[in-house]
């Protein structure tokens, strides 16, 4: 998930874990939050947005670790296709 939050979520909204005490749950939905202050709710906003709910599931307990990672993946998976083809890439 690192290279997600390192290759794609901070050049995409200025965040990363990094600015958030090593949380992800809390990067990836300051990362949505971002995006919906500053473009339309998009396909990208709305799978970023999942990916924090699953992550803060994980966190808290709710959703065993290795179901919540593969969950948190396909979406940021899913989000970097969505951005990418809105990018025409």
């Amino acid at each position: 998930m690192q290279s997600h939050a390192d290759l794609w979520l901070r050049a995409l909204t200025t965040n990363g874990p990094e600015d958030h005490d090593g949380d992800l749950a809390a990067a990836l939905r300051a990362g949505f939050e971002w995006l919906t202050a500053h473009r339309e709710p998009t396909g990208v906003a709305m799978a970023l947005e999942h990916a924090a709910r699953v992550a803060e599931a994980a966190a808290a307990g709710t959703l065993k670790p290795a179901e919540g990672q593969v969950q948190v993946l396909a979406a940021l998976s899913l989000a970097e296709t969505l951005d990418a083809g809105s990018r025409g890439a």
